[in-house]
């Protein structure tokens, strides 16, 4: 065991017991845990983006790493303004993003390693954005297996969270668990660093860096204090009663079926029965029944109350009120909405979320043996694609309404354009696959398929119905356009990829449960990490001065040298599969110089 995974585990285990924390900035300026903060980057696809120096992740070695570690040690590391661009965002805004340098990237991976061992046990199970095996399925299927009969949902949104929250907010409720102040310092310093935008330098008061590692781990350390608001004090406030008591009107019929029943009366008990098919057993107006769950995703959030209307607005106020004065943030007005759950839709994570009315009944057994109806959707949250979704998906594909070729496809080959449009397919289907109506993208996968017949006709200058003759397979019982290519690799398997064949089907888990979900820290050394100590040249076996050569996809590699004899360290990342190559300072050089096949290789 190296020691990097027993400081971890110590770390953990004190997070565990809810214990403060000391001596962590002495600890964390470790070899072992600094090549863990490399090997994970290296995973990433933007460890090729150069920040403001133009440094990046390719040319690492263990030599840097000391060299970074010592920088820290005696104090003489300065985090550097991070690179700003903007990304387009949905309502045609842009979201600012932050580009840190190779340096900062690796200490704040280093940091994000360190406090999210120990943070994530202490963390509670409502929090699912930006942690170790959760994300927006988890929190769906927790909103479509614990919700059921709720009567109102309360969407949140905290305005500008990640750019508004005060840093003295975040030191401070970092100083609270972790007693150190070269540590606190660190992270001071890299909140007041600052970015740079057209050359020019702004400073920051706020806020934590957007695009930055540590970020998201920064800001959950911050809103888990609304975690613990909502869950501590509002759910206790709000929750009572163990059942509903049982519907007047429903009492009535009841006694009218009984009555019946007893008097030999058949026909008249089965009508009224039928009525109480209609009829909800339980009041929904008990005053001495609430209940209220909260789910929160980075900074957005929900909450489902069974309850008056009054009684969420009330609580949509006390949680506004107390971000205010707690956290200095504010809700979004536009975004923050109370909605009937009965007769509205509420959004969130891009489902919409509504809870079914209906009367189909369900033979079920007791434990006892005894035979019982019931019905068992009424009252059961339904979460469903929302129908601006489906025609954004149908407008990305279609001019003036019919369905089009992209042109940006046409130089490509037929095996990766089909796998193209197949990637997006599968990840908008494994998406919505929690959808109770995902069979409306039936809509879509059509569209796609005229848009990919139309991309291959054009390019072969040929028609839609010859494109279909030609790449027309069976999948799953559906028809679908398939492709298959040989593979250099493996002859004997050949690389196939398909557009379609998906079944539309809901994906259901009885099983699954929020409370099972496990995690302990596991960082530490692999494949990447022993090639890196073993201090050896890949292409001629030389010793000094390894360094690793990092490039983005072996797939576009392999297009560049398509009619071409690959060189060496082409044939070595390729046999590997691995998007990295150890090689000698001199080796790196020939290949960033062009002098293995005459090209200049572009590692970005």
């Amino acid at each position: 065991m190296t020691s990097t995974h027993r400081f971890l585990e110590i770390m953990h285990k004190l997070g565990t017991e809810k214990k403060t924390v000391s001596k962590v900035f002495r600890r964390m300026l470790d070899l072992d845990l600094f090549i863990a903060a490399y090997t994970e980057l290296a995973q990433n696809k933007g460890s090729l983006t150069p920040g403001t120096d133009g440094e990046t992740i390719d040319g690492t070695t263990i030599e840097k790493l000391e060299q970074l570690i010592q920088a820290i040690r005696e104090k003489t590391f300065r985090w550097t303004p991070v690179r700003r661009v903007y990304i387009p965002k949905k309502n045609r805004k842009k979201r600012p993003l932050g580009i840190p340098n190779w340096q900062d990237r690796i200490v704040q991976m280093v940091l994000k390693i360190v406090l999210e061992s120990y943070y994530e046990p202490i963390f509670l199970d409502c929090s699912h954005g930006f942690r170790p095996k959760r994300g927006c399925h988890t929190a769906l299927l927790t909103i479509r297996k614990r919700w059921n009969g709720t009567k109102w949902f309360i969407e949140g949104d905290i305005k500008a969270c990640f750019d508004a929250i005060p840093h003295q907010v975040i030191l401070e409720l970092l100083g609270r668990r972790v007693k150190d102040n070269q540590l606190l310092k660190l992270i001071k310093e890299l909140l007041e660093a600052g970015y740079m935008e057209d050359w020019e330098y702004h400073a920051t008061h706020s806020g934590t860096p957007q695009g930055g590692i540590v970020s998201p781990l920064l800001s959950n350390i911050v809103l888990h204090e609304l975690d613990e608001y909502v869950c501590k004090i509002l759910i206790p406030e709000y929750s009572l009663g163990k059942t509903r008591r049982v519907a007047r009107e429903y009492l009535a019929v009841r006694t009218q079926v009984n009555y019946h029943s007893e008097r030999g009366n058949t026909q008249r008990a089965a009508q009224e029965r039928k009525k109480l098919r209609h009829m909800q057993r339980s009041d929904p107006m008990d005053e001495n029944f609430r209940r209220l769950k909260y789910i929160r995703y980075a900074d957005d959030f929900i909450l489902g109350f069974i309850g008056s209307k009054k009684e969420a607005v009330e609580i949509k106020e006390k949680i506004e009120e107390w971000l205010h004065t707690m956290l200095g943030l504010t809700l979004s007005n536009e975004k923050t909405l109370i909605t009937n759950a009965y007769k509205d839709r509420a959004r969130f994570l891009n489902y919409e979320i509504g809870i079914i009315t209906n009367d189909r009944m369900e033979v079920r057994k007791a434990p006892s043996g005894f035979m019982y109806k019931r019905r068992t959707l009424n009252g059961q949250v339904q979460l469903l694609v929302p129908e601006d979704v489906r025609q954004a998906w149908v407008n990305k594909y279609c001019v003036k309404g019919k369905p089009t070729h992209r042109n940006t496809y046409l130089r490509h080959s037929d095996f990766e354009i089909i796998n193209a449009y197949g990637v997006e397919w599968r990840g908008l289907v494994s998406y919505y696959n929690l959808a109770f109506n995902i069979h409306s993208l039936g809509r879509v996968e059509w569209v796609m398929m005229q848009s990919l017949t139309a991309t291959l006709a054009n390019k072969h200058h040929s028609t839609r119905r010859k494109m279909w003759a030609r790449y027309e397979r069976q999948v799953n019982g559906k028809k679908c356009l398939g492709c298959e290519v040989p593979n250099p690799n493996n002859p004997d398997k050949p690389l196939r990829t398909f557009m379609g064949g998906i079944p539309l089907r809901i994906y259901k888990t009885p099983s699954f449960d929020v409370d099972t979900i496990k995690w302990k820290p596991k960082y530490g050394r692999n494949e990447l990490t022993k090639r890196l100590l073993a201090n050896t040249c890949e292409l001629c076996g030389s010793t000094e001065q390894v360094q690793g050569h990092h490039i983005n996809s072996i797939k576009k590699l392999r297009q560049q040298y398509r009619n071409r004899d690959l060189p060496n360290w082409v044939v070595s990342m390729s046999a590997r599969n691995r998007n990295t190559l150890m090689v000698c300072k001199d080796c790196h050089n020939e290949i960033h110089a062009g002098r293995y096949d005459g090209k200049k290789v572009q590692s970005k």
